[in-house]
């Protein structure tokens, strides 16, 4: 028995990483399939983009509950939940004969963007102490590893069968979670610690602002900038998201402590999750339209759906090189110049992608370097918050970062739509001139991030320093 406890104790974190990369392979999955979903379902392309859209926004809904409930006593209950709402959704998907249920299904797929800062909870949780700092590393690359495996599997299933068999393969990766969720995380002790409040208030505050924030990044193009419905997403972000401050100030029992958000380095994690989620988002969409464009175009590769798909696996193989790096880089300088060298080479990517993605190794070592530092940033991240805020306060904190970048990525993408729509010509594909001003733009908004982060590594180093003098 006492053998077996062992080995259950040894496989916590293995279970927890299978967890977050299944969740994010199955979040990954959709942007390859929009043109085949569209043409099976006899609806416009604009349309079956909200198998996409509706992701997003079950996701900004849930992440935040999920993270504040895997702070409790019942968090091993909640990523069970999580997991079977994504079975379900996934075998709607599957089975799907009618886009309704197809956006339903994707929409009980959302609990996905949220679960890997739950893994993070319950690792800080189950872990013996000196082993959760490089379990939250592991755990934080997992977004990119998993995005690295789904594409091409995906690309495959959008060239060469049906549609529906990506969703069977989501049910696949779900269902051993759920049984290794069952046999082999602790169960939960709900009788050491209170049950903490759902703040159902805060929740829904947070979700209307999240949920109009989405929606005016993804459709405001599309809409029209002016428009009425546009403006009053405007107003739905900005007075929701205002009200959702004032009452966390005020309540017993927040879902996010605004204290814990206004700590520097929480706040430094925050903007540079959403600034470089924006960011990095800006090169995967422009890269993945731009290789498939023929090479008449004078950019353009001309690649498949599925040699599109591979084009991840090279990001993939860097995010995981990023963890053996950012653990001897943390170790030396810390987590802040850990996050300054990946917002660099997030930079350095796409700067090069603005000069040079005219050959195919042009964008297989961009997206290289693009998986290194965005694997540097979300390993440093989660070592911020990790050392700003009490155990029992994790999982809200990382969620509410998390929702931050899941709204960065919304934001880099409909960026780099309204960039190359202005560079079309009316029934042609979008000139070269918008690809490198999409790059620039999001290499000058890294440098701005930089600049933040480096004034935060100097002034603590110079706190450090007077501390040490004195």
């Amino acid at each position: 028995m006492d053998a077996w406890k062992a080995r259950r104790a040894g496989a916590v974190l293995p279970l927890l990483v299978y967890c977050g990369l299944c969740t994010t392979v199955i979040s990954s999955l959709g942007a390859l399939l929009v043109p085949a979903v569209a043409a099976d379902q006899r609806v416009p392309v604009s349309t079956a983009q909200w198998m996409l859209t509706g992701n997003l926004l079950a996701g900004a809904v849930t992440t935040p509950v999920l993270g504040r409930l895997a702070d409790g006593p019942r968090s091993r209950r909640m990523l069970l939940l999580a997991l079977a709402a994504v079975a379900l959704g996934s075998a709607l998907a599957a089975t799907a004969g009618s886009f309704p249920q197809l956006l339903a299904g994707r929409a009980l797929q959302g609990p996905t963007c949220g679960m890997v800062p739950v893994t993070m909870a319950l690792a800080r949780r189950h872990l013996p102490s000196d082993r959760v700092e490089q379990a939250l590393a592991t755990l934080a690359v997992t977004a990119a590893t998993g995005a690295g495996l789904s594409c091409p599997l995906t690309g495959f299933i959008a060239q060469h069968l049906d549609y529906h068999w990506a969703f069977w393969l989501a049910l696949a990766f779900v269902t051993p979670a759920v049984a290794g969720v069952l046999l082999i995380l602790p169960p939960d002790r709900t009788d050491r610690e209170p049950r903490p409040a759902a703040d159902p208030v805060g929740v829904a505050l947070l979700a209307a602002g999240l949920v109009c924030l989405i929606l005016l990044a993804g459709k405001g193009a599309q809409w029209g900038w002016r428009s009425p419905a546009v403006l009053g997403l405007l107003l739905g972000t900005v007075l929701p998201t205002a009200a959702w401050t004032w009452w966390e100030r005020r309540t017993g029992r927040p879902l996010v402590r605004p204290a814990l958000l206004g700590h520097s380095d929480v706040a430094l994690a925050n903007a540079a999750a959403f600034a470089l989620s924006a960011a990095a988002f800006v090169g995967l969409s422009a890269v993945g339209t731009m290789a498939q464009a023929p090479a008449s175009t004078g950019y353009g590769l001309g690649l498949s759906v599925f040699a599109v798909g591979c084009l991840m696996l090279p990001m993939s193989a860097g995010s995981q090189s990023a963890r053996r790096l950012s653990r001897r880089l943390t170790a030396r300088a810390g987590p802040r110049v850990t996050l300054a060298v990946g917002g660099a080479l997030v930079a350095v990517a796409q700067l090069g992608l603005s000069a040079w993605h005219y050959r195919l190794w042009h964008l297989l070592l961009a997206m290289a370097l693009l998986g290194l530092g965005t694997g540097l940033t979300w390993t440093s991240v989660p070592m911020l918050v990790h050392g700003a805020v009490p155990a029992g306060e994790l999982g809200g904190v990382l969620s509410f970062n998390h929702v931050l970048r899941i709204a960065g990525s919304t934001l880099g993408s409909a960026t780099t739509g309204a960039v190359l729509a202005a560079h079309t010509a009316p029934g042609s594909l979008p000139g070269d001139a918008g690809y490198r001003t999409a790059f620039a733009a999001s290499a000058a908004g890294c440098g701005i991030v930089l600049v933040g982060i480096l004034s935060r590594v100097v002034t603590e180093s110079s706190r450090e320093a007077v501390r040490n003098s004195g």
